[in-house]
């Protein structure tokens, strides 16, 4: 990939050419004035050369004064009002005009004397070039300036969409590609980013003896720092989950870690399960993240016992609950991208609405319940763009 062309730096100062290159700009510009002038002297005895020596000196006031206009004296009364930065900025290019013009008459006072009302004419007219040569300067600078500003947000846009594209991979590979098979249990899962790149995770993992287990986590940000987040997250709960006594300790060990290597900022909401085939019991530790729903018939159970987000303090003891799963039984997980989706008049989706959701499809396929849920927040909030992440994993026992 080639490199980038650097942007402009911001506050930096436009590309205005410095006063090293001004003075030796004018003093170029003099040096002709004066080998002009002394070329005519020598023809003096010729009537229409003073007139035309006068012009071409003229000119050079002309130049000069509505250069520094231009290039010094408008940028610096770039926030004033319009009509007064026009104003003073005219007065100026006139003063410096009638001011460079009495000097160079100074340098012939007889001529122009004699001469007054042609003087007087080249004068006028040079004071309206210069006025309009000033103008001409100003407006090129101002389109200067306003290509520099939009270059500068292009590259910015585009250094955010590169960012953006980095993370939205690496998120991509951090979530299951496929749902796997595991005994007595079903398992489905589905994240939604409400943009390019969420905060929203989860992961069915398994124990070293075979014990399934699954994880849901809500990272706090958004972009490249909390994918890199959560892919730092997912790592350890792989590698750990394997050996983890339960969920409760693991939760705590991974919430010591991120204290120790990030700041108060960089904190995620979890809940951690396994569960055991063998006597359908679910261990689970819920990190500051919404409660697990268990549907079982008319019933709903609330998985919450745990702890705070994992990241905030160090030290913290998580507790784990535990809970005997029936057959038909159905857990739903999520985040709030699912619980707080808002209606058009701001009431929210709400947990007891998703839960009676999910009691009417308790014996559909797992990936139609997924699809129902989708397509009733789409009904629920209309056609916006979502407010968050939408992350639902559902699993049934058999």
């Amino acid at each position: 990939m080639p490199a980038p062309v650097a942007a402009p730096r911001a506050g930096a100062p436009l590309a205005a050419p410095g006063y090293r290159f001004l003075l030796g700009w004018t003093l170029a510009w003099l040096a002709v004035g004066v080998v002009v002038a002394a070329a005519f002297s020598l023809g003096a005895s010729v009537a229409f050369l003073p007139t035309l020596r006068l012009s071409v000196l003229f000119a050079e006031v002309v130049g000069f004064s509505a250069y520094i206009s231009a290039r010094m004296v408008s940028p610096l009364l770039a926030r004033l009002p319009g009509a007064l930065r026009l104003t003073l900025d005219s007065l100026l290019v006139l003063g410096g005009t009638v001011f460079g013009s009495v000097a160079v008459m100074l340098t012939d006072p007889f001529f122009a004397l004699a001469q007054f009302r042609v003087v007087f004419l080249i004068l006028a007219l040079n004071a309206l070039l210069a006025a309009a040569v000033a103008v001409a300067l100003g407006t090129y600078d101002r389109m200067r300036r306003q290509i520099e500003a939009s270059y500068r947000v292009l590259r910015e846009r585009d250094a955010l969409e590169r960012e953006m594209n980095v993370a939205r991979e690496v998120q991509r590979e951090l979530l299951p590609h496929a749902a796997p098979t595991f005994e007595k249990l079903e398992v489905a899962g589905v994240c939604r980013p409400a943009v390019a790149v969420g905060g929203d995770y989860y992961d069915f993992l398994q124990h070293s003896d075979g014990r399934p287990g699954l994880v849901i986590a809500d990272v706090s940000g958004k972009g490249a720092p909390a994918a890199l987040l959560m892919a730092s997250l997912q790592a350890s709960w792989r590698s750990l989950f394997p050996i983890a006594m339960d969920p409760g300790q693991l939760n705590g060990r991974l919430n010591d870690a991120l204290c120790r290597s990030s700041s108060v900022a960089r904190y995620a909401t979890a809940f951690l399960a396994d569960f055991d085939p063998e006597t359908r019991r679910m261990t689970y530790s819920n990190a500051g993240h919404l409660p697990g729903l268990v549907i079982r018939g008319a019933e709903t159970i609330r998985c919450e016992e745990g702890g705070l987000p994992i990241g905030l303090f160090e030290g913290v003891e998580y507790e784990t609950g535990s809970l005997t799963l029936a057959p038909g039984d159905l857990l739903a997980l999520f985040t709030d991208g699912v619980s707080e989706a808002p209606a058009p008049d701001g009431e929210e989706f709400g947990a007891e609405r998703l839960a009676d959701l999910l009691r009417r499809h308790l014996e559909s396929p797992l990936d139609a319940a997924l699809q129902a849920v989708l397509d009733a927040l789409l009904d629920w909030s209309g056609p916006v763009d979502p407010h968050d992440d939408v992350t639902l994993v559902l699993v049934r026992v058999r």
